[in-house]
């Protein structure tokens, strides 16, 4: 089978209070020991002293804290050595890390698989059935890598489609965007691998730098990966984030149900609704709860369900089961 890696052990929420800890201690003109490490974060965060003696040693172990000897300046323990913890500094080369450290699905470090062809890492239980490993090769794709040997279009045609959705991304990010210079923060490459915004996904859309559609949407799932990472699960940045790759996630679904209707609809020529798409749309009558039957098309079947878009000013999206 393909070999497991346990790229980092610790969390990046849990580190990040611990270099607050050691920078709030240090600022004190203190060294940051563990005792005074422990009695920071059960004060601040509630965590057990065990909890953090464990994260404290995991975050040695992935090389995000580093653990030394210092004499002692103040009091009874002047001219004493005693263990105390530091933030890293340079002697690590972030950059030439060949993957991230965090599975991009769950966030989270542990034993993950590690991409061939990109940055990109998994727990396999994070992975949908088809994109785990089935055989004993020790060379493994993601699911991002494996969909840019998928034609969806021309890179012009999809530089058009996705400029759309690039344009409400904008939108949607500004309030992400007032959060601040994130990417400056002295210790955000060591817990972000590849950075991103959404001017970087314009800039690459610009140079038709895009070979597919799940190859976009990665990029957008990596931005809420990010900001996850470096702002934690339950911020208010990782809800913005959330909603824009949600958003973003419908925005491709619609695009991939019918691209000409994705473009009219954002183009909006007179009449752009009654603009035949290729392959055509087949028409029926459906009708709404308290209002009678009007055409429509259909957009897509699963099953017995038909999922239709009525023509009219508001062009209704409705489910309904198909008579039999």
């Amino acid at each position: 089978m393909v070999r497991l890696t346990k790229r980092r052990l610790s969390d990046s929420q849990v580190v990040q209070r611990l270099w607050n800890a050691i920078e709030v201690i240090r600022n004190q003109k203190q060294i940051a020991n563990l005792d005074r490490i422990t009695k920071f974060m059960s004060r601040l965060h509630s965590m057990h002293p065990k909890d953090t003696n464990r994260q404290l040693g995991l975050a040695v172990k992935d090389g995000l804290i580093v653990e030394t000897l210092t004499v002692g300046c103040k009091g009874s323990k002047a001219g004493i050595e005693q263990e105390g913890y530091w933030l890293p500094g340079d002697e690590i080369d972030w950059n030439v890390e060949s993957h991230d450290w965090y599975c991009m699905e769950c966030h989270i470090a542990g034993e993950i698989l590690t991409c061939d062809s990109c940055f990109r890492v998994y727990h396999p239980k994070c992975l949908p059935d088809e994109f785990r490993p089935q055989d004993s090769s020790s060379h493994w794709q993601c699911q991002v890598c494996k969909s840019m040997k998928k034609k969806n279009t021309t890179k012009q045609a999809m530089g058009r489609y996705l400029g759309y959705i690039v344009s409400r991304m904008k939108e949607r990010a500004s309030e992400l965007g007032k959060k601040g210079k994130e990417s400056k923060h002295p210790m955000y490459r060591r817990l972000v691998h590849t950075p991103i915004d959404v001017a970087s996904i314009q800039e690459k859309l610009n140079e038709n730098k895009y070979r597919s559609f799940d190859e976009f949407k990665s990029d957008a799932q990596l931005l809420l990966h990010n900001t996850i990472l470096f702002y934690g699960a339950d911020s208010d940045q990782a809800e913005v984030a959330r909603a824009l790759f949600k958003d973003t996630c419908h925005e491709l679904a619609e695009l991939q149900l019918c691209k000409n209707c994705f473009y009219l609809s954002n183009s909006r020529p007179e009449n752009w609704f009654c603009y035949p798409c290729v392959p055509n749309h087949e028409l029926v009558w459906a009708r709404m709860k308290g209002f009678g039957f009007w055409p429509a098309k259909v957009m897509q079947r699963q099953d017995n369900q038909v999922d239709v878009r009525f023509f009219g000013h508001h062009h209704q999206r409705l489910w309904f089961e198909a008579l039999r």
